[in-house]
């Protein structure tokens, strides 16, 4: 806890508290070389052409198993910090607490089994929220202590002991999400909870910037089935429910000193009720290196009280499809239903 408070001073930074966690692991891989074995290719005039490593337990359910031996220490280092500041708001009488950073993550790991390259790539990853908790930031970098060769080849020789700085920048990437909303600019859209979580479970993202899932016959993709019955009303509410969701990606890479923006892009994606029952949404992007459109998905949802419609449209790119579904919105009764799609195009 670093204090910044003096007595007679109101001081607008009150004090900064940094949470260290260091950890260590062990880990040990057993070598099945044993299964191994070095099979020739040979030409069709007789001519040996390579000797090519072969297991019979290849392209098995389980995989390959492992050919090198390996006993390896993992190092992680956690931090987080977080600041006490003078409220804005004149009648508190407490500090405000903000978040600098989320979290601070350095990772590493060494080999006691090698014979060289013992020491793995320094990951950095890092990340906090900013403009009220409304716009996420996420960070990473690779460090790697070892020079590369003429060939662009790692070598056994530190970076640094070859006139260079002590880690070479191999790979980087930044991630901002910012989220608005027609209601309270919270970043939660609660028509799609469901949705995102079932997505998150399948390793996907927390947002609907790269589509949503086309299988509407699933009920966990969808849950109007379980919103609250609006009371019925003449006039519709002038004020229409949006939401909209922004991101920002850029990676870098430099692994064997190519020095280039691997992917850079900017997203989007919102959604619009323009009446109690019909919603209107949209995912798109461009790509700021390949100048062009990013995966776009366009989507019509309707609530037919009992029953349900939705619509989804994959105007162009290789992926170009649609999906339509109608059916009842009762688990007991939803056999009950006509869906209709295009498969997006076979390519060899």
């Amino acid at each position: 806890m670093f204090n910044f408070e003096k007595e007679g001073q109101d001081k607008k930074i009150k004090a900064i508290r940094h949470v260290v966690r260091p950890s260590i692991s062990y880990n040990i891989n057993p070598a099945f070389d044993k299964y191994y074995d070095t099979v020739e290719v040979v030409s069709a005039d007789g001519d040996i052409v390579e000797d090519v490593e072969y297991t019979r337990f290849e392209n098995s359910i389980f995989g390959m198993p492992n050919k090198n031996y390996s006993s390896s220490l993992g190092l992680n280092l956690s931090n987080n910090f977080e600041a006490k500041v003078r409220d804005k708001d004149s009648t508190a009488t407490e500090a405000k607490k903000i978040i600098l950073l989320n979290n601070l993550n350095f990772s590493t790991s060494y080999n006691f089994a090698g014979d060289s390259l013992q020491w793995s790539p320094l990951r950095v990853t890092g990340g906090t929220q900013i403009l009220d908790n409304k716009m996420a930031i996420n960070f990473g970098a690779t460090l790697d202590p070892y020079t590369l060769d003429n060939n662009n080849r790692k070598t056994n020789t530190f970076n640094i002991d070859n006139g260079g700085s002590l880690f070479r920048l191999t790979s980087a990437n930044l991630t901002m999400n910012y989220t608005l909303n027609s209601d309270t600019f919270s970043g939660i859209d609660e028509s799609r909870t469901n949705s995102r979580e079932e997505n998150l479970r399948s390793g996907g993202r927390a947002d609907d910037l790269f589509g949503v899932a086309q299988d509407f016959a699933d009920q966990s993709l969808n849950n109007n089935n379980q919103k609250d019955e609006e009371e019925p009303s003449a006039l519709y509410n002038y004020k229409i429910p949006w939401s909209l969701r922004l991101a920002y990606a850029v990676n870098y890479s430099n692994s064997a000193r190519e020095n280039d923006i691997s992917s850079h892009s900017l997203m989007f994606s919102g959604d619009i009720e323009f009446s109690p029952r019909w919603t209107v949404g949209a995912s798109s992007g461009y790509d700021l290196k390949n100048k062009g459109f990013t995966y776009t998905q366009l989507r019509f949802e309707r609530d037919l009280l009992s029953w349900r419609m939705n619509f989804s449209w994959v105007p162009f790119s290789s992926r170009s499809s649609w999906n339509f579904f109608i059916g009842i919105k009762s688990s007991v009764l939803k056999d009950i239903k006509y869906d209709k799609q295009k498969q997006r195009d076979q390519q060899l």
